[in-house]
C-alpha cells in the first residue's frame, strides 16, 4: 500500500492511503485505508482500519467509532473534522 503526503500551507501535513483487499473480518467492504493529518508533529486526525481494529477514526488522540461508506464519504468525514480542529485544506 503507497502511502501519499501533502504539505499544508502552515507546514502540517495529510498522509492517505488506499487500497483494495480481499474482505476479511476488520474490513468487510474490502478496502484498506489511513487518512492522518500531523500537525506540529502531532498526529490530530486519523481515519483507519488496521488488521484487528476495523474502521474507527482519533481526534486529538481520543478513538472513536466510524462507519465506512465509501472513499468519497471518508475524504469528506476527514476533511470536516481537520476544519473542525482549525486545519485550513
Amino acid at each position: 500500500m503507497e502511502t501519499k503526503r501533502v504539505y499544508l500551507l502552515d507546514l502540517s501535513f495529510i498522509e492517505w492511503s488506499l487500497a483494495e483487499i480481499k474482505p476479511d473480518r476488520w474490513r468487510p467492504h474490502g478496502v484498506r485505508y489511513r487518512m492522518a493529518w500531523i500537525q506540529n508533529g502531532v498526529c490530530r486526525v486519523l481515519f483507519d482500519n488496521h488488521h484487528g481494529k476495523g474502521d474507527h477514526m482519533h481526534l486529538d488522540g481520543v478513538e472513536r467509532p466510524y462507519s465506512f461508506i465509501s472513499f468519497a464519504k471518508l475524504r469528506e468525514d476527514f476533511e470536516r473534522e481537520v476544519r473542525k480542529l482549525g486545519g485550513s485544506l
